[in-house]
């Protein structure tokens, strides 16, 4: 079951200099206390139909525009004041004296995985020491279109 759709969490960001995290305001209260909240609904419910382009002209911004406008507002950090990372809400962030597995999180985070989940379970569970890397990359890697392509013609060579 989904469990975030029924309610609004505040949302999970990580500072990797303090190996801390923190729940900052949820985007929904965000956008309430900016009064973007027709824009967002609005905006919610067109994404990837053909009438966004069209509601995005109406309205004079994007979900982009807005998501990006609430991370840069909330995402700095209280004690040091680095941008953190917004992990998504089925982060579970390692002590704050397990330097490798935080080491681990930021690099997965820096290529582009975090916990977006819906509540069920995002598909992966980050290693616990930076030699799983490799493996979890393997397994979970986002390849870029020369990898991908590199990989077919080994596949076909084998």
């Amino acid at each position: 079951m989904c469990r975030y759709a029924f309610k609004d969490y505040k949302s999970h960001f990580a500072c990797f200099e303090c190996r801390k995290t923190f729940k900052k305001t949820a985007i929904t209260d965000w956008v309430k206390q900016k009064g973007l909240d027709y824009a967002y609904g609005r905006l919610l419910r067109v994404s990837h139909t053909k009438n966004q382009k069209r509601t995005e002209e109406e309205l004079g911004t994007t979900y982009e525009r807005i998501r990006d406008d609430y991370l840069e507002d909330v995402a700095a950090c209280p004690q040091c004041g680095v941008k953190m990372a917004a992990m998504g809400f089925d982060f579970k962030a390692p002590k704050i004296d397990a330097t490798e597995e935080w080491k681990v999180i930021a690099t997965l985070y820096d290529h582009g995985f975090a916990f977006h989940g819906c509540g069920c379970s995002v598909g992966y569970a980050p290693p616990k020491k930076i030699s799983g890397l490799e493996a979890f990359f393997r397994e979970h890697g986002r390849l870029s279109e020369g990898e991908r392509l590199l990989a077919r013609i080994q596949s076909t060579k084998a």
